[in-house]
C-alpha cells in the first residue's frame, strides 16, 4: 500500500512539472507574439523598392462588337499558348 502512494505522490509531481512547463513556455510565445506584432505594426504596408502596383481599370462596354474582339483576343491568346506547348 505504501509503494502505491509514492507511485501517486510521484505522479503528481510529474504532472505538476510537465504542467508547468506547458504553461510557461506558452507564456512565453504569448509574450513574444505580442513583442512582434507591436514591432511590425510600426512599419508601413507598402513593400520595400517601390514594387506598389497601380490598380488596373475595367471598363465594360457591353456591346456586340467590344464582345466579338475581346473573343478574338482569348482565342488568339489560347492559340499562342497552344503552340508554344
Amino acid at each position: 500500500m505504501e509503494n502505491l502512494q509514492q507511485l501517486i505522490i510521484d505522479s503528481l509531481e510529474l504532472l505538476l512539472l510537465g504542467m508547468g512547463t506547458v504553461f510557461v513556455i506558452l507564456s512565453m510565445l504569448i509574450f513574444l507574439i505580442t513583442l512582434v506584432s507591436k514591432l511590425v505594426a510600426n512599419y508601413p504596408d507598402q513593400p520595400p523598392g517601390g514594387l506598389v502596383r497601380k490598380p488596373v481599370t475595367v471598363t465594360s462596354n457591353r456591346n456586340a462588337s467590344s464582345e466579338a474582339e475581346l473573343i478574338a483576343v482569348i482565342s488568339a491568346a489560347v492559340a499562342a499558348y497552344r503552340k508554344r506547348r
